[in-house]
């Protein structure tokens, strides 16, 4: 009898910790996932461009002349991208219209990869492309994980 209580006892307090629900957000970290995101689209182009070459430079080691070159290329990237948002159709593109905007894409792409073999050493631009890389299996992950749900 004494055993059994005991056991009792071991099994209801295992079992209540087993089934603990899932613990829910911060009040303080808010409830849409993608807040730091809203917050980044409430920037200027300006302040944007600043901050990005700020941690660019902290990450790359950039000289001053770099960092006023980067600060103009991002500048550059952000104010081309807030008019393309700016200027997407409120119905769903065509599939000519999602090609094309694929090519462009590409194309700044391609411009911003020549642009920064021009600015960084050869060293800057291998770490340049292990961040983004890192930064795109973030991406798939995440997109992976909303996809599971």
């Amino acid at each position: 009898m004494n055993y059994t209580l005991k056991f009792m006892m071991l099994l209801i307090g295992i079992s209540s910790f087993a089934q603990q629900p899932p613990h829910e957000r911060l009040p303080e970290r808010g409830t849409h996932p993608n807040q730091r995101m809203e917050k980044m689209k409430a920037l200027s182009p300006e302040q944007e461009a600043t901050l990005w070459s700020k941690k660019m430079t902290l990450e790359l080691d950039l000289n001053e002349t770099q960092q006023d070159q980067m600060y103009a290329l991002i500048l550059e990237k952000a104010k081309t991208r807030d008019q393309r948002f700016k200027n997407l159709p409120k119905e769903r593109p065509t599939k000519e219209q999602i090609y094309k905007m694929e090519v462009d894409r590409l194309d700044q792409e391609i411009a911003m990869k020549k642009a920064l073999k021009s600015i960084l050493t050869e060293r800057q631009l291998e770490r340049w492309e292990l961040m983004e890389n890192k930064k795109s299996l973030k991406i798939r992950e995440k997109k992976k994980k909303r996809l599971r749900k």
